[in-house]
C-alpha cells in the first residue's frame, strides 16, 4: 500500500469520525423532536466504525489483506449510497434542508471521498490477491 492510499485512508477517517461524531451529540439533543432518529442514529454508528476502521487500515499500511480491502470496498459503497441518497434529496427537495448549498458541498465531498475508496479498495484487492 502506497503512502498515498495510506494518507487518503487516514485523512478519510479523521474527516468522517469527528463528523459523524458531531452529528451523534446533535442526535443525542434533538432526540424528542427528530422524526427519523432510528435511521440517524443506525448511520451515524456505522459512518463512526467506518471512520475508525479506515484509521486503523491506513495505519496498518501493507500488513492489509484481502479481507480488509472487501471491508474497505463495502465501506466505500455504503458511503456512496447515503450520499447518493442525500443528494437526490437535496435535488428534488431543496426546501426542506434549512442550508442546501452547504450541504450540497459536504454531499459532493463524501461522494469524492467515497469514489476514492472505492477504488483505492479495488486496486488494493487486486494486488493482495497477486502471489508475492
Amino acid at each position: 500500500m502506497s503512502k498515498k492510499v495510506r494518507a487518503l485512508l487516514i485523512v478519510s477517517g479523521i474527516l468522517i469520525l469527528p463528523s459523524w461524531g458531531f452529528r451523534l451529540y446533535i442526535l443525542s439533543l434533538k432526540w424528542e423532536t427528530d422524526p427519523n432518529r432510528f435511521i440517524t442514529l443506525f448511520t451515524c454508528i456505522v459512518s463512526i466504525l467506518i471512520g475508525g476502521f479506515l484509521i486503523w487500515m491506513g495505519i496498518k499500511g501493507s500488513k492489509a489483506a484481502r479481507r480488509d480491502y472487501n471491508l474497505l470496498i463495502s465501506s466505500a459503497l455504503f458511503t456512496i449510497g447515503f450520499w447518493t441518497y442525500r443528494l437526490a434529496g437535496l435535488i428534488l427537495h431543496p426546501e426542506t434542508d434549512p442550508n442546501p448549498r452547504a450541504h450540497l458541498r459536504l454531499t459532493a465531498t463524501f461522494l469524492v471521498i467515497g469514489g476514492l475508496l472505492l477504488l483505492s479498495g479495488l486496486q488494493g484487492r487486486k494486488k493482495a490477491s497477486l502471489p508475492s
